[in-house]
């Protein structure tokens, strides 16, 4: 069973979907992978073991907390409830898991920044062994029970049913099956007078040889004593270090540290911003790869290619790994093989849009157009900026992304389709003058 990577830009972007409708919520449900939390206290943690040891003997899931349980309102963490989960020391919390249940309990902890708001997620790995038992009852409503299997199920953590446990003993009794199989091959390549039996539990080595290899899964079994010092950690055999201990794969011993990992949101306004705004983003790549999950390809791109130093055909490989299912990656690949570009000249006629269209390019040339519009002549504004030359468009850089900043932190929430297309085209047509040659 491969251990999942959680906290990625994938995931994130199934839990963080936001409502076309409500920006302020997310579409995501409570799942049996996901469970919401307005906020954080430690008075709830019997509730939160609870749903742990659920994801534990199921397939993994997460606890987010600053996201309201109905409406799945954006709440974010802040005050009390940031300040105790951003000192979650640990080895406490690891304390908490392995005094109320057996075997072991993984998990990894985040800090992700979205819309402003800051987040904390939990995340609880599936169990190598299962079942994971409650060893001890806790909560004022006994939430956890002594004896007690919790199992995930669509949005809620309860008591296993037996259909689940059956499942799950089935599969442990194959897995020992297995791992009967690969010893006995193991002995036989090697020949049993070569072969050394360790017990975990007594510490004894039984066979040829002074020394031998502990294979990396089973560090976490282990507890080692030094001579001098004393060590114990409950439930663990422990074993007399006599010299050194060297572990295979480059795997480290010791307790997890206190550093608290960070991510940050990223969606179109982020996209968009960060391009007009041209700060010194330390990891472009990520905002190349967001846009593919995106609803358009039209968006700026090239600006974090040439932060990220990447050339055309650098980018399009880079796209080919992200596991984006949705068409906007194959549009945005095609905007780059064939070098499509936003400009649209302005056609010479007569008529009204045409003058209009006319008007506004002289008056951006003077960096003469305001902030406010009237009727539809917003959109002749954003159609007359890519009507700007590659020289015109560097020369009123600052201006031209100083409009647009505004405009599309003003309207473009609210815009219609026709509108916010319009907007997120004449972005990439100054995206493209400014940066398109020099990737």
């Amino acid at each position: 069973m491969a251990k999942k990577i959680p906290f990625s830009q994938d995931d994130m972007n199934v839990i963080f979907k936001i409502s076309p409708a409500a920006p302020e919520r997310v579409v995501s449900r409570e799942s049996g992978t996901i469970e919401f939390k307005e906020s954080f206290g430690w008075a709830s943690l019997a509730h939160y073991l609870k749903t742990s040891g659920a994801y534990a003997n199921a397939k993994g899931g997460y606890i987010v907390f600053g996201i309201a349980n109905s409406p799945h309102r954006l709440c974010g963490l802040a005050g009390g409830g940031l300040k105790s989960f951003r000192e979650i020391d640990p080895e406490k919390l690891s304390g908490h898991f392995n005094e109320h249940f057996a075997p072991e309990i993984e998990w990894e902890i985040h800090e992700y920044e979205f819309q402003g708001k800051t987040f904390g997620l939990l995340y609880i790995h599936e169990a190598k062994d299962k079942p994971v038992l409650c060893t001890k009852d806790a909560g004022k409503d006994k939430d956890l029970k002594e004896g007690d299997i919790y199992y995930r199920y669509r949005g809620r953590s309860q008591r296993i049913r037996y259909p689940e446990l059956k499942s799950i003993l089935e599969a442990k009794r194959e897995n020992e099956q297995r791992l009967w199989m690969r010893h006995i091959a193991n002995i036989a390549r090697i020949g049993v007078r070569e072969v050394g039996i360790f017990d975990l539990h007594t510490g004894c080595v039984t066979g040829a040889g002074s020394s031998f290899l502990i294979e990396e899964s089973l560090l976490s079994q282990l507890a080692f004593i030094k001579e001098g010092e004393f060590s114990e950690v409950k439930g663990k055999p422990a074993l007399k270090l006599i010299g050194t201990v060297e572990a295979l794969s480059g795997a480290t011993l010791g307790g997890s540290g206190k550093h608290l990992p960070k991510g940050k949101g990223i969606r179109t306004s982020d996209i968009v911003l960060e391009a007009l705004n041209q700060e010194n983003e330390i990891e472009p790549e990520e905002f190349i790869k967001q846009i593919c999950y995106e609803s358009t390809a039209f968006l700026p791109m090239y600006y974090f290619m040439k932060k990220a130093r990447l050339d055309l055909a650098k980018t399009v490989e880079m796209l080919g790994g992200v596991p984006s299912r949705s068409p906007t990656r194959k549009k945005l690949v095609d905007r780059l093989n064939n070098r499509k570009t936003q400009k649209r000249a302005i056609p010479s006629g007569g008529s009204a849009a045409t003058l209009a269209k006319q008007k506004y390019a002289e008056a951006l040339r003077k960096n003469e157009v305001g902030a406010t519009f009237e009727g539809g002549d917003f959109e002749y504004c954003l159609q007359a900026i890519r009507g700007l030359s590659v020289e015109e468009v560097k020369a009123h850089s600052a201006y031209l992304r100083g409009l647009l900043r505004g405009w599309f932190n003003m309207h473009y929430a609210s815009a219609n389709a026709v509108l916010a297309d319009n907007m997120r085209r004449a972005i990439c047509w100054v995206d493209e003058a400014l940066n398109m040659g020099d990737c």
